[in-house]
Parts: structure tokens; C-alpha cells; sequence
């Protein structure tokens, strides 16, 4: 009898064991953990369309940079995702981004949004990137 408890201790112990070997993997095996915290964005979109304004800007605006933390937070992104949707296509806008996180870790998100797209993140990224470049965005204020 003793012998059984004592297997059954043993085994219960590695399974205990193998099941937080396997949750460390995985979490230590993401490119990058999102952290959260933006500290800074760069911003430009291309559209090949007669004048269409592809200039570079920045972004440092608190209430800005919290609404893109929401929007790629519950879309789901993490910052080794550097390319969403669709490879490009015509008349479609590309949206490029350089993001600086609050630790100085840097780095680059391209979406493309083409009209028949469903794909969550590269529609509110646009969306909020339009509307910066446009002078139209109110953040979360």
C-alpha cells in the first residue's frame, strides 16, 4: 500500500513538473512579449493615388499612443507580427509603422488594407492612421 502512494506521489509530482516546463516554453518562445506600454509612434501610409500624402510623422500624444495600445492589444498583435493582411494591391493603402515601447525596444508594423479585406487589425490601424494624417483623430479624449 505504501509503495502504490508513493508511485502515485511521484507521478502525480513529474506530471505537476512536465505541465509548468511546457507553460515556461511556451511563454519564453514568443518572439517578444507585448508589453503594453507605447512610448512613441512613427506613421506614414501610401496609396497610389494623385497626390496622396505619404509623409513621415510622429506620434508622442498620450491619449493617441493609448488608443493604439488598445486597438493592437485586442487585435491581437504582438511585436514579432511585422506584416498583417494582404501582401499589397491596387488602389489599396499600405500603413507603416515604427513603434517605440517605454523600455527603448523598437520596432516596425506594415498593414495593408484592400477592399474586400476583414482582417481586424490592418482596418483600425488604417482607420487610426487616416485619421492622424488627416488632422480628424480626437484620441480618447
Amino acid at each position: 500500500m505504501n509503495r502504490t502512494r508513493a508511485v502515485v506521489f511521484w507521478t502525480g509530482g513529474i506530471v505537476v513538473v512536465a505541465a509548468f516546463a511546457i507553460a515556461a516554453i511556451i511563454v519564453v518562445s514568443r518572439p517578444w512579449a507585448w508589453s503594453g506600454t507605447l512610448k512613441a509612434a512613427e506613421y506614414s501610409q501610401s496609396q497610389a493615388v494623385p497626390g496622396f500624402d505619404d509623409t513621415t510623422h510622429d506620434v508622442t500624444d498620450r491619449a493617441d499612443l493609448t488608443v493604439l495600445q488598445r486597438v493592437l492589444h485586442d487585435d491581437g498583435w504582438h511585436p514579432g507580427d511585422t506584416e498583417h493582411a494582404a501582401s499589397g494591391c491596387a488602389g489599396g493603402i499600405a500603413t507603416h509603422l515604427r513603434l517605440t515601447l517605454t523600455d527603448g525596444t523598437k520596432t516596425k508594423l506594415t498593414t495593408y488594407l484592400c477592399g474586400g479585406d476583414n482582417d481586424a487589425l490592418a482596418k483600425d490601424i488604417t482607420q487610426i492612421v487616416s485619421a492622424w494624417r488627416t488632422g480628424t483623430f480626437i484620441g480618447s479624449k
